[in-house]
């Protein structure tokens, strides 16, 4: 992953969203969500070798497959919140970014909650 290329690209589409804002904000926000799009492309490459090097790692421990799932699903719906409440900022919806960081917030207890489950049975287990 080139991050100097992605950060060189950023900056050029700020600023180019800041030229393009005075006259029209609508086509602003398209350009911010394809910018956005373009970084997370230029990105995704190198999720592939990061997620192997997780399941390497859990498979290391003898850890339950399931918890990498969860792992992974928590870290996508971290990044898509963010992005998501980023969008919102900018366009001005303050509002719809909170809501959208506690819809993110209780997506993760849920997704969480096996987790939950078994740490209570291995204490469970261990006071018996």
């Amino acid at each position: 992953m080139d991050i100097i290329a992605i950060c060189v690209f950023a900056i050029v589409s700020a600023v180019f969203c800041r030229t393009v804002e005075a006259n029209a904000k609508e086509i602003k926000l398209i350009l911010v969500i394809g910018a956005a799009a373009v970084i997370f492309m230029k990105t995704a490459g190198t999720l592939g070798s990061i997620i192997g090097e997780i399941r390497l790692l859990f498979d290391s421990t003898e850890t339950d497959q399931r918890y990498v799932g969860i792992l992974l699903k928590g870290l996508g719906i971290c990044y898509v919140t963010d992005l998501t409440c980023g969008i919102c900022r900018d366009s001005g919806e303050h509002t719809l970014a909170e809501q959208t960081l506690s819809a993110g917030k209780a997506a993760l207890v849920v997704l969480s909650l096996p987790m939950l489950e078994a740490l209570t049975d291995i204490v469970k287990t261990l006071l018996v």
